[in-house]
C-alpha cells in the first residue's frame, strides 16, 4: 500500500480519485460493514437502549453483584434456624446438577449414536443391482436426517416447557426434554465426524475379506473415537449448563439455588454457586483431556 502511495506522487498531494476503491471496500470489510449494519438495525427494532442500565438503582445493583464476586459466601447471608449448612446445600445442589446432566447424556448418547449410524453412508454395502436394498438405505437415511433436523431445531427449554406442562415439574420430564435435542445434535456431529475420516483403512479391511459392517467398525470408528469422545464431553458440559438453567423453571439443580439467592439479593451466595459450577466444568474438561491423551487424540 505504501508503494502505491509513492507511485501516485507527493504524499502530501494524494489524488484520491485514483485510489483503488475496491481495496477500501474489500470483501472482508464488506462483510464486517454488513454485520454491523444488521446489528444496528436489529438493535433499533428491538428497542435496545444501553442507557437503561444506568437508570434508577440498576448501576448500584450491578456494582454490588460484581463486588460480591471477591467475597463469596461460606454461610447463608440470612441464616434460618433448622436449615442445612450452606456448604452442604451447595454440594448437594451441584451433585444434583451433575446427576441430571449424566442422566440426560446417558439417554442422548445411545440414541444419537444410533441415529448417526443410520444417517451416514460410511457403512453402506455395495448396492449394485440391488434396487430394493438401495431404496431401503436411502429411505432410512432420509428418515434419520429428518428426525435429527426436527429434534435439534427446537431448543431444550421449549421441549422442557412442553413436557413439564404435560407431566408436571419433575426431573423425568426435564431429562426427556433435554435428551430429544441433544440426541439430534450428537447424531449430526457424530455422522459428520465419521464421514470426514479417511476410508483407506476400511477399504483395506474389505480387500482382505472383511464385511462392510466389520470394516466400518475396525477401519473408521477407531480413527473417529478421539473426536467423538471430545465432542461428547463438550455436550456433557452443555448438559451441565442446561441443567443449571432448568433450575430457573423449578427443577432442583444448582440453578434453582441461584435463583432463590438472587431473588433475595444474596449475591455472595450466588457467586459461591457460580464458582462451584465453574469448578465442576473445569473438572470435566480436565477429565476429557486426560482420556483423549490416553487415546492418542488431541488434548487441545
Amino acid at each position: 500500500m505504501i508503494e502505491k502511495f509513492l507511485m501516485m506522487g507527493n504524499a502530501n498531494n494524494i489524488n484520491f480519485n485514483k485510489f483503488p476503491i475496491e481495496q477500501i471496500f474489500s470483501r472482508r470489510r464488506k462483510v464486517l460493514i454488513t454485520i454491523a449494519s444488521v446489528a444496528i438495525v436489529c438493535s433499533f427494532l428491538i428497542g435496545l437502549n444501553p442507557v437503561r442500565l444506568l437508570n434508577g438503582n440498576n448501576l448500584k445493583l450491578a456494582g454490588e453483584f460484581i463486588g460480591a464476586a471477591f467475597t463469596p459466601a461460606l454461610d447463608y447471608e440470612n441464616p434460618v434456624p433448622g436449615t442445612e449448612p450452606f456448604l452442604i446445600t451447595v454440594i448437594e445442589s451441584v451433585l444434583m446438577t451433575l446427576r441430571f446432566a449424566l442422566l440426560a447424556m446417558s439417554v442422548s448418547i445411545p440414541i444419537g449414536a444410533l441415529l448417526a449410524f443410520f444417517s451416514t453412508t460410511a457403512w453402506w454395502p455395495k448396492v449394485r443391482n440391488k434396487r430394493g436394498l438401495k431404496l431401503l438405505l436411502i429411505g432410512t437415511l432420509i428418515i434419520s436426517k429428518s428426525w435429527i433436523t426436527f429434534a435439534r431445531s427446537i431448543h431444550e427449554l421449549m421441549w422442557g416447557i412442553l413436557f413439564i406442562t404435560a407431566m408436571g415439574i419433575s426431573t423425568t420430564a426435564a431429562i426427556i426434554a433435554v435428551s430429544i435435542p441433544f440426541s439430534g445434535i450428537l447424531a449430526k456431529i457424530y455422522s459428520e465426524i465419521i464421514e470426514e475420516h479417511s476410508r483407506e483403512a476400511q477399504e483395506l479391511f474389505q480387500s482382505i475379506g472383511a464385511g462392510f459392517f466389520s470394516s466400518f467398525c475396525l477401519g473408521i470408528i477407531p480413527q473417529a473415537l478421539p473426536d467423538l469422545l471430545s465432542y461428547t464431553f463438550y455436550r456433557l458440559e452443555c448438559a451441565l449448563r442446561t441443567a443449571t438453567v432448568f433450575g430457573f423453571i423449578g427443577i432442583e439443580t444448582i440453578g434453582y439455588r441461584i435463583k432463590l439467592s438472587s431473588d433475595e439479593f444474596h449475591y455472595h451466595e450466588v457467586w459461591t454457586y457460580l464458582y462451584v459450577l465453574f469448578g465442576s466444568i473445569a473438572m470435566l474438561e480436565w477429565w476429557s483431556r486426560s482420556i483423549r491423551k490416553r487415546l492418542g487424540g488431541s488434548a487441545n
